[in-house]
């Protein structure tokens, strides 16, 4: 998938924190409601088989908003959810690893350690 700037207006990254007894689903979909043009799945602590219901869960709902979806720091998830892609952190996995597990087409985004350098998407 190629990752147009246009796509890059809005960026949303999920957390639960915020939910208030909705689901993320909901959440996510308001968000595509109101303009969101990028969607990042961002879960630290929940079960892996959560969190992949979950993942495909939201890709599905992006995919009807033609909306890119992005796995945070979980190249396996991405693949089994069938995510656009992946956002890595530089101490979380080497982008060339990913960029070999994930295979050709598919985004990967890399943030850098400072907060003054922008997060660079490769697709």
């Amino acid at each position: 998938m190629n990752c147009r700037p246009e796509d890059m207006l809005v960026y949303a990254v999920t957390d639960r924190a915020w939910l208030k007894g909705e689901s993320l689903k909901d959440q996510v979909e308001k968000a595509l409601k109101g303009g969101v043009t990028f969607v990042q799945l961002r879960e630290k602590n929940l079960d892996r088989r959560l969190f992949l219901e979950e993942a495909a869960t939201i890709k599905e709902l992006c995919d009807s908003f033609h909306v890119p979806f992005v796995i945070n720091d979980d190249v396996e998830i991405a693949l089994a959810s069938g995510a656009d892609g992946v956002h890595v952190g530089q101490k979380d996995m080497d982008v060339k690893e990913a960029r070999r597990r994930l295979g050709p087409g598919k985004i990967i985004g890399v943030c850098g350690v400072r907060r003054s350098l922008p997060c660079p998407i490769t697709t």
